[in-house]
């Protein structure tokens, strides 16, 4: 799908919310204190969270453009969770349950891919997105950097965030190990934006990014939430309590 909309020239984008509204409410009100106000989520509102109905609730009252998750599909029964671990499929179940009608509905409308002129936006990523897989390897963001054409792709999925450079002419991959990077107009990119709701990368802090087209930056961000409020709430719901300890490891 298409952004018809145009966009401004900062963009906030942020994934795997995974129903955890402390966090999700920590990175809207840090895109606010930095005037950001075009944001584009790119998957996994709910699921392995307490707060399913709160989150998708929150995307909607702020416009918020979205794309499918596999944990948003198969709150709805559109996944096959059989290959889900046992954690995962538990908290699953229990999205599943818990969520609205109209939450549902929501979820069922978002596309499973967006572009703008210069950027696409997927889950997991730009080859077969409907397919789940993971950019893992180098080897892996060498075969999708040829499955989008636009300058830069966004995603999340695997809550680790990276950024991969392709140098076209040379045909060369390197992944940037800085928060704020200065991107080349000549280049193209992977960006994985990591996780708000269950960073996976060391750090518990919610992760987000802000692209600048005017300064031609992207920037990876985090921002500290009420972890123990998230604890307690997954507890007191009858969540597997292994999806509260995590959320203070960043794992």
């Amino acid at each position: 799908m298409h952004l018809e909309q145009q966009l401004s020239n900062r963009i906030g984008v942020f994934s795997d919310i995974h129903g955890n509204l402390h966090a999700l409410d920590a990175v809207l009100s840090a895109y606010d204190a930095l005037g950001v106000k075009d944001l584009i989520c790119c998957g996994d509102i709910v699921g392995y969270g307490a707060f399913p109905n709160e989150c998708v609730e929150r995307v909607r009252e702020r416009n918020i453009f979205c794309v499918a998750g596999n944990h948003d599909f198969a709150a709805l029964g559109l996944v096959d969770i059989t290959y889900f671990n046992l954690i995962a499929k538990r908290a699953l179940l229990w999205t599943r349950e818990a969520l609205l009608p109209k939450n549902l509905e929501f979820l069922k409308n978002q596309p499973l891919a967006l572009d703008s002129d210069d950027a696409l936006f997927v889950h997991a990523s730009p080859r077969m997105p409907e397919q789940w897989n993971y950019i893992i390897t180098m080897g892996d963001a060498r075969i999708n950097f040829r499955h989008f054409s636009q300058r830069m792709c966004f995603l999340g999925h695997s809550h680790t965030p990276f950024i991969v450079q392709l140098v076209p002419e040379e045909e060369t991959l390197s992944c940037i190990d800085r928060q704020l990077v200065q991107l080349d107009p000549q280049n193209r990119y992977l960006f994985n934006v990591g996780s708000v709701g269950q960073p996976r990368d060391g750090n518990p802090d919610a992760c987000f990014s802000v692209l600048d087209r005017d300064k031609g930056t992207l920037e990876v961000l985090h921002t500290r939430y009420d972890i123990e409020a998230a604890q307690v709430a997954i507890r007191h719901a009858g969540l597997p309590t292994e999806l509260a300890e995590r959320l203070a490891m960043g794992m």
